[in-house]
């Protein structure tokens, strides 16, 4: 054990009347006899005996099974917090890193970028940079740097048993760099177990908006809070372990103004028959010799993944995504004005060769749509590879790409197609989604049912499907929706390309109200199923007591999300529509 480490467990003795005042949530409880380590980076040589004054030192440690890392409330700390590997908990021992001291001074801050930076804690600065629609430019605070891109705040880097809790993360930048507010990384590892985010503030972190020819990150695995499983260390003759993450939760946290994802998993153990292209990550990236069909057996998932209750607002690109991965549950967040500045397609919440996704009571609203064509700025995607995907009982609305994408519109690298199968979405409200409800550009299966749609002004005019082309199939059972366009300005479908037919998409039980307009009913694209459908005056539907209806039925607002984050208030101008 080093010097420091002994040090610190003999003058913890010094500090108990502080540990009254650390943070009481919902964290492991602390063994009896393990080590609290306090850190207050605003100390200097007032610091009491055995406090760690700076990350430098903080990252020196060694922390065993059950130690508390205690920032003091209303400290900044600068740099990041990138304990070595092998310092892990063990179960019913994790490590915590938590906060201490008085609540009214605020969170702990640990800034890995700018050391001078102009205050916003009201974002006034921030929110004032906004544009109204396209691109709305990423407003770092930052006077100045040292012109060191650090890779996050907080970097946990092949360890296990950690919980993080009460903090806020920034990592601004006078430009863009492969930057992360915290960053949980794992190479050659075989299982990471158990792993808790709660209640942290991630923001102003200032990633890159599109790939840099000369960076071995792409862009997006920068922003808010990533889990990445990685290879790079791979080379020929050498083949690292299967590596994998189990029993991650993030919960009850913000994630503001980052570039370009706000909240999401990945991982390069990816390859298998029909999933996303196996190209896109090293060891294959760039290596034309490589993957061989030796590859598709390399599917190795992530389990026990949650994300839930988060505010996830004023995103570069993507809002959360969930890759390789079995059975994650994306429950009770709250997404909005995503896709603000990338380039390249975002949407709100989605999937990517993933089984079993389940994205339930999520309210994602103003996605924005950046005019690219067919393009996305949807609320929900079912996309390359994913398996039985559930988008169940969730509340879209202003998003100027529609509601949800079925994208199997490409190949897994390895020779076979990567389709979206067995998606189901049901019982959602969709209400004033623009451009288009369902987009099909690769869909090997669907089933939508129950869903309420409806457009309350008469200017968006979004066509129930529209068919992309993409894809070596768009197929769905589409039954017992209830479509209405207060306006009567309906419209059942759009192909982006004119010769592209509809015959995998089946329409049955549904009933249309201001669809009268329309003559896709009887063209020869209209393919029934085994139930009428019924088109109606729109004067016959009350849209205000449908999604009453709907709240009622599902009880959405008592799932959905639930404000509560200490000392961070959404603004205003952007609430919850269901709140």
């Amino acid at each position: 054990m080093s010097d420091w480490s002994v040090e610190l467990i003999r003058s913890s003795v010094f500090l108990l009347s502080l540990a009254a005042t650390a943070s009481a949530t919902a964290a492991s409880p602390t063994p009896a006899g393990a080590a609290i380590v306090y850190v207050d980076c605003g100390a200097g040589a007032q610091a009491r005996p055995g406090t760690v004054t700076s990350l430098d030192a903080l990252n020196a440690l060694s922390f065993a099974p059950g130690t508390r890392i205690l920032f003091r409330r209303g400290a900044t700390c600068h740099g990041s917090f990138a304990p070595r590997p092998g310092n892990s908990g063990k179960p019913g021992a994790p490590i915590v890193v938590a906060a201490y001291g008085d609540r009214a001074a605020g969170r702990p801050v640990i800034a890995a970028g700018c050391r001078d930076a102009q205050p916003d804690a009201d974002r006034a600065l921030t929110e004032g940079a906004r544009t109204a629609q396209g691109i709305s430019p990423y407003r770092s605070l930052c006077r100045a740097d040292d012109g060191t891109v650090r890779r996050a705040a907080i970097h946990l880097y092949n360890v296990e048993h950690w919980e993080i809790e009460g903090l806020e993360l920034t990592n601004d930048g006078l430009r863009d760099g492969p930057r992360t507010g915290l960053l949980v990384q794992l190479e050659d590892f075989g299982t990471g177990s158990h792993y808790r985010v709660r209640d942290v503030y991630v923001h102003h972190v200032r990633g890159y908006l599109k790939d840099a020819p000369d960076s071995p990150h792409v862009y997006k695995e920068t922003g808010g809070i990533v889990f990445n499983v990685t290879r790079h260390g791979e080379r020929p003759g050498h083949k690292q372990q299967r590596t994998r993450f189990d029993d991650v939760v993030v919960e009850n946290s913000e994630i503001y103004h980052v570039d370009a994802i706000g909240l999401s998993n990945r991982s390069a153990w990816m390859c298998r028959a029909g999933g996303a292209p196996c190209g896109d990550y090293p060891p294959y990236k760039g290596n034309k010799a490589l993957p061989t069909t030796d590859a598709a057996d390399e599917f190795t998932p992530s389990t026990g993944i949650v994300f839930r209750n988060n505010r996830i607002h004023d995103i570069g690109g993507d809002g959360i995504v969930v890759r390789t991965a079995t059975r994650p549950r994306i429950e009770a967040n709250l997404l909005y004005d995503i896709w603000m500045r990338t380039p390249g397609n975002s949407a709100g919440a989605w999937a990517i060769n993933t089984d079993g996704a389940l994205f339930r009571y999520n309210e994602v609203h103003h996605v924005r749509w950046q005019g690219i064509d067919p393009g996305d700025g949807m609320a929900f995607d079912a996309d390359l590879g994913t398996r039985d995907t559930r988008i169940v009982a969730n509340y879209s609305h202003d998003n100027a790409g529609g509601f949800v994408l079925f994208c199997g519109c490409g190949n897994d690298g390895i020779g076979h197609p990567a389709q979206a199968s067995g998606t189901l979405v049901e019982d959602n409200l969709s209400v004033d989604d623009g451009r288009r409800i369902v987009m099909f550009a690769g869909s090997a299966s669907a089933l939508v049912r129950r869903n309420l749609v409806i457009a309350t002004r008469p200017e968006v005019v979004a066509p129930a499907a529209e068919n992309s082309g993409l894809g070596s199939r768009n197929a769905a059972d589409i039954r017992d929706n209830v479509f209405v366009h207060a306006a009567g300005k309906g419209a059942l479908f759009r192909a982006v390309k004119p010769e592209v037919r509809h015959e995998d998409i089946r329409w049955s039980g549904n009933r249309f109200y201001g669809y009268d307009a329309t003559g896709d009913f009887v063209g020869a694209q209209f393919f029934a199923g085994d139930a009428p459908n019924r088109r109606l005056p729109a004067s016959e539907a009350d849209p205000q007591a449908l999604m009453r209806a709907w709240f009622a039925a599902t009880d959405f607002k008592a799932h959905a999300y639930a404000a509560g984050i200490d000392g961070v208030q959404q603004p205003a101008s952007r609430a919850s529509a269901s709140k």
